[in-house]
């Protein structure tokens, strides 16, 4: 994200089950800028594993910027924006518009200059191109076109995957490639409908590298679902996280209850099977769980693994320690929901005040209001647009006020006010954004 992942923010995704966190874009030509490169690298021990995310089309320059950041705190990984499909980004020659044939040279030049350069993994983010069997070239000259030097061993990414040596001495370019599942379409017109996973799928399998699948995720039930669509190795969202940072938990919840579910099916029905063999007879739902073993079995063999991430210092602030026994929680999804963070688009938006209070974004109080009432209007967006209170947010002059706001919004839509106002269904809010009307 260009200006939505700032510390305060990533910190609430990690609280949330973020494995892993990018920084906001950083145009490389422009890192010794005040406030606009290496400051957007905000420094916090729980700020692990971040990855140094950099659009630019200077190989040198790229390189120059990505040293510098591999030595901020946290940062396990540099980031090449090959996706951005906005018109500055074509204006500025970078993101999917260095994806053209005739900028191929350039673009493998500046992954093998970084993947050469670096002392940690380069990642790249790209696009579909117009063709499938494109996309599958450019991912294979991405993964291949870097360095002759092996890494000593991979970073500590707590996710469904580690980053290995090559084999192959040679094929040590991008070390892993997330993939948006859209074509770049045109500045104005962006998205055409749902993103193509199973193109993303293709990705993979031909890949040996670890690969991201991005699009179609508006909930945990969708990022699980993309997960087992392609069979990737994690998936990277944006719009879906700004609206619920708790997606990420929440997908964890989900697949643990599923696996315990399948799980006792299949212990059932190995029981039940058992009980068959000694003689005694079955009724027709006790043969439907004997004959559902294996494709429950197949199922839960299915599940993606994922895996929470650590919990955060007490640098940062946190809801109330666990109860005892907490500690078996992962064996147990309904003790570990039990135990998480209220996680209420409510709850969510309190926390990120706590949190962008004690660590403001760079650029001083302006920066640290426009923040705020950024992302409090994605957190309570639907309640704020209910209660006519989305103007008075955007009217607000510190984050005390903004603060205000979001506790008027709970009342009213808790009941412990009474709103007094019109009441506008959540139909007549999409057709004024459709309009242009919710800026």
């Amino acid at each position: 994200m260009v200006g939505g992942s700032e510390l305060a923010f990533r910190l609430l995704a990690r609280r949330h089950g973020a494995q892993l966190c990018y920084s906001p874009m950083i145009a490389a030509k422009e890192f010794d800028e005040p406030g606009a490169g290496i400051a957007l690298l905000e420094r916090n021990v729980d700020d692990s594993p971040l990855v140094a995310h950099f659009s630019g089309n200077d190989p040198q320059e790229l390189l120059r910027a990505g040293l510098e950041a591999q030595r901020c705190i946290g940062v396990v990984a540099i980031d090449l924006n090959l996706g951005c499909p906005q018109g500055a980004a074509k204006s500025g020659h970078f993101g999917s518009f260095l994806l053209d044939p005739c900028d191929r040279p350039l673009l493998l030049h500046i992954v093998s200059t970084l993947s050469r350069g670096l002392a940690v993994p380069l990642f790249c983010k790209i696009r579909l191109l117009d063709a499938l069997n494109d996309t599958l070239e450019l991912a294979q000259q991405l993964q291949a076109s870097g360095s002759t030097r092996a890494r000593a061993s991979p970073p500590p990414f707590p996710l469904n995957y580690h980053l290995h040596p090559p084999a192959d001495p040679q094929d040590a370019g991008c070390a892993l490639l997330a993939v948006h599942g859209r074509y770049r379409g045109s500045p104005t017109h962006r998205r055409d409908g749902p993103a193509h996973l199973d193109q993303v799928a293709a990705v993979k399998r031909h890949l040996a590298i670890p690969v991201l699948t991005n699009g179609n995720v508006r909930s945990a039930t969708e990022l699980v679902e993309a997960l087992q669509a392609t069979g990737a190795d994690g998936v990277m969202t944006a719009e879906a996280a700004l609206d619920d940072p708790a997606i990420f938990s929440a997908a964890d919840a989900l697949v643990g209850a599923e696996r315990a579910r399948l799980a006792e099916a299949v212990a059932q029905g190995r029981a039940l099977r058992a009980a068959r063999r000694d003689g005694r007879e079955l009724s027709e739902e006790e043969r439907a769980l004997v004959e559902g073993r294996k494709g429950a079995k197949a199922r839960l063999r299915a599940l993606p693994e994922l895996r929470p991430p650590p919990p955060l210092s007490s640098g940062s602030p946190m809801p109330p320690p666990l109860p005892a026994g907490a500690a078996a929680a992962a064996a147990a999804p309904a003790a570990a929901a039990a135990a998480a963070p209220p996680s209420g688009m409510f709850d969510l938006a309190e926390q990120y005040i706590a949190l962008v209070e004690r660590h403001p974004p760079p650029g001083g109080a302006p920066a640290l209001l426009s923040h705020t009432i950024f992302h409090l209007r994605r957190l309570c967006r639907t309640p704020l647009n209910e209660f006519n209170l989305l103007t008075e947010l955007k009217g607000c002059a510190d984050i005390d006020a903004c603060a205000g706001v979001i506790r008027r919004c709970r009342a009213f839509a808790e009941g412990a006010a009474t709103f007094t106002g019109r009441h506008r269904p959540a139909s007549y809010w999409r057709r004024q954004e459709k309009r242009g009307k919710m800026k």
